[in-house]
């Protein structure tokens, strides 16, 4: 009789039973935590791309709109400018401050309203060095840019640049267009206001607080900050230009 004993034999293990445990387990709390903190800085990463990305947009698009203002705004006064026969300057558009001639602007004084005079025709030789104060042709059109500063930020006043004009072609040509009464000419601020267009936004007069200088009864200097946007995301612009009348 074989008294040999029988080995005991090992259970049965599936080749694929620890893999299947792990899978039918789910993931663990670690693998988790490991997951979610990856997405949060994916998520983190893309949110501030995004953010980023907008804000550069948002800051291009400003400046466009900006450059296009300034450069169809100084490219229009400068052909009227040319086109006119002299300027006045006023502190500003308001009925009281561009009352009489007492209002206007001496040189190298600034103000916020500009305004353009054209008369009739040319001078002949006689009259090219006539003061044009005693110019007696008459006012055929007149065009008035201002800076309407109703907005305060940061303790300064800014506000959008206006444009207004009006032509003059009744005959006979009364007194009131004469030179020596053209505040008569310009309507109430009220009427102005509602008759103007905006050539520019926001702006901030860099001159004494005002956006035009009057340098020595011949030319227009223009100084000013364009500002676009809100107050969370300024795009801001300075601007510097000169303007003469023909004369």
């Amino acid at each position: 009789m074989n008294t040999t004993p029988h080995p005991i034999s090992e259970p049965c293990r599936h080749p694929n039973r620890r893999s299947y445990r792990a899978s039918a387990g789910g993931f663990t709390l670690v693998e988790v935590m490991i997951a979610l903190t990856i997405m949060v800085s994916v998520l983190a990463m893309s949110s501030g791309f995004l953010m980023e990305s907008t804000l550069i947009n948002f800051r291009s698009t400003a400046k466009n709109n900006i450059n296009r203002e300034l450069r169809n705004t100084i490219n229009r006064m400068a052909i009227e400018a040319k086109q006119s026969n002299f300027f006045l300057i006023y502190e500003s558009a308001q009925d009281a401050e561009r009352y009489d001639r007492d209002d206007r602007r001496r040189p190298n004084e600034s103000g916020d309203a500009l305004l353009l005079v054209f008369k009739s025709g040319y001078p002949d030789m006689e009259a090219l060095g006539m003061d044009p104060l005693r110019d007696p042709r008459p006012i055929t059109r007149i065009i008035l840019y201002y800076r309407d500063p109703n907005t305060e930020i940061d303790g300064v006043t800014v506000g959008p640049v206006m444009r207004w004009e009006k032509d003059f072609t009744a005959d006979p040509i009364t007194d009131a267009q004469e030179i020596r009464e053209v505040e008569l000419l310009l309507p109430p601020f009220t009427t102005l206001r509602s008759e103007s267009t905006q050539v520019m936004a926001f702006s901030e007069g860099l001159v004494n607080g005002r956006l035009f200088y009057n340098f020595q009864n011949r030319t227009i200097m223009i100084n000013g900050r364009i500002i676009h946007g809100n107050q969370a995301k300024w795009v801001t612009d300075t601007y510097n230009f000169s303007i003469s009348p023909r004369g």
